[in-house]
């Protein structure tokens, strides 16, 4: 055993402790033992092998402090705890210690303290990954010097920049010409986005901001990064307008863009980014139409431009998209005009969310083609005319909102055939008739809420009718019968 050079015992359902011992063979070089469920404390063992290159020990069950030996092997180069319970500093010496890093991984864990100035004296760094720990303070300032760094991650931390001085990290990673990804998401950043950020390589995949106080402009050559693919910049405090040049950004698969104080409008220039899967501009002031162009984005599964200030009709393009699979979210804003007929193309459709708009006409019956679609809100528009009976194609249907409109005729029997829905609002219409009896039969319907229509006739006392917190009726002054409680004539 004293001549083993290679330990691999990765994803092996390896329970218990580490045994102390596999850190006296002295000859091992690569030692992993991710993946599996083993706890307890790293044995200061592992500190004595001076051969010791890679040292896996991610996605465990592992806690405590880190023994102090281990951040003196100048040989290793590769060195990942990620994803365990793990807690403790990193010593300031770190740069001087560990001058053979090359991937550094500590994520997710219970790391506290600073991020060490030394850490810049790495010089064959290539990943730095300390995300979702408890590491605060302000970021090395000379981050430029890691000539290598391709993978530069900070999430969920307390990392703070306030000003200039503090943001100067950013500005050094402009030199850092092959990094890949830059992700500082969930930290305390404020203060205006520094214009360099522009100047980050071009090879850039991802780069993320997502979730602090930012604030400042998107730069209008956001364009130069060619090869990203994943943009977040959602959830802080940008203001101005979405720059028409990041149409340029064809690799881009995701973009997020929602709860800022963006205005203007949304760029035709969208409709360049073919292979885009995600795009949220949400919770922001953008006003003008919603760019057709949206219609030529055939591998988007999440749209969300929802809370702005959007104005004239749904395109029909929009509707036509089937790769949309997730959610279409357009609620709350200024939209006009009728549903398009288009709308039963969205045939991989799970959530429809036009709540809060002007829309009007009749609901057309081809939404009934939105087999797979779970949740529709439709609440607050001015719909008119009768509920599509073809709703009752959507079999797996759980929450329908087609309250505050202007709708009329009958409540469909044929809902009650609708097996999964959990949630009918439905008040606040001009709907006339009896309650269909079959909906009391329903039973997944937990919620109903059919108050100030125009309904009469003998209110149904199974199912739904019984359960008197998640029934309302109220303001249909000619029903009657129904339960005791309801006290009806």
């Amino acid at each position: 055993m004293q001549s083993l050079r290679l330990v691999h015992l990765y994803n092996n359902s390896l329970t218990g402790t580490i045994p102390s011992s596999l850190g006296n063979l002295s000859q091992v070089t690569i030692l992993s033992l991710a993946a599996n469920h083993l706890e307890g404390s790293i044995p200061e063992t592992f500190g004595n092998n001076p051969r010791l290159e890679f040292l896996q020990l991610a996605m465990n069950n592992l806690a405590g402090l880190l023994p102090l030996s281990l951040y003196n092997q100048s040989s290793l180069y590769r060195f990942y705890v990620t994803d365990n319970n793990l807690h403790g500093r990193l010593p300031a010496d770190l740069g001087r210690s560990l001058p053979s890093i090359q991937q550094f991984g500590f994520g997710d864990n219970q790391f506290t303290g600073v991020v060490p100035p030394s850490l810049t004296n790495i010089s064959r760094l290539q990943l730095f990954d300390v995300g979702n720990n408890g590491f605060s303070g302000v970021v090395p300032s000379e981050l430029g010097r890691l000539q290598y760094l391709r993978w530069f991650c900070l999430d969920v931390n307390k990392f703070e920049a306030n000003n200039e001085r503090e943001w100067q990290f950013l500005t050094s990673l402009t030199n850092c010409s092959r990094l890949r990804l830059m992700s500082i998401e969930q930290n305390r950043f404020s203060g205006q986005l520094p214009t360099s950020i522009s100047n980050l390589s071009t090879n850039i995949q991802e780069l993320s901001i997502l979730a602090n106080n930012i604030s400042g402009t998107i730069p209008s050559d956001i364009g130069n990064f060619i090869g990203l693919e994943v943009l977040h910049l959602g959830h802080n405090l940008l203001t101005g307008i979405i720059p028409d040049s990041i149409g340029k950004l064809t690799q881009l698969k995701e973009l997020h863009l929602g709860y800022n104080n963006l205005s203007g409008s949304t760029p035709s220039s969208i409709g360049n980014l073919t292979g885009l899967s995600k795009f949220d501009a949400s919770f922001n002031s953008l006003e003008g139409p919603i760019p057709s162009s949206i219609g030529k984005l055939t591998k988007l599964s999440q749209l969300d431009l929802s809370r702005n200030h959007l104005n004239g009709t749904i395109p029909s393009e929009i509707m036509q998209l089937s790769s949309i699979s997730i959610y279409l979210a357009l609620s709350y804003n200024l939209l006009k005009g009728p549903l398009p007929p288009e709308v039963g193309k969205l045939v991989n459709l799970g959530q429809l969310l036009l709540s809060g708009n002007q829309l009007c006409g009749k609901i057309p019956a081809t939404i009934g083609g939105c087999i797979v679609l779970e949740t529709l809100l439709m609440d607050g528009n001015s719909f008119q005319g009768n509920i599509p009976p073809s709703l009752k194609n959507i079999k797996g249907l759980t929450v329908l909102n087609l309250t505050n409109n202007k709708l009329n005729g009958s409540i469909p029997g044929d809902l009650s055939n609708i097996t999964s829905l959990e949630e009918l609002y439905l008040a606040h219409n001009d709907l006339s008739g009896p309650i269909p009896e079959l909906l009391g039969y329903s039973t997944s319907l937990f919620h109903l809420d059919i108050s100030f229509n125009n309904l009469q006739g003998e209110v149904p006392k199974e199912g739904i009718f019984r359960n008197l917190t998640g029934l309302s009726i109220v303001g249909n002054n000619e029903l009657c019968g129904g339960i005791a409680q309801l006290q009806l004539p």
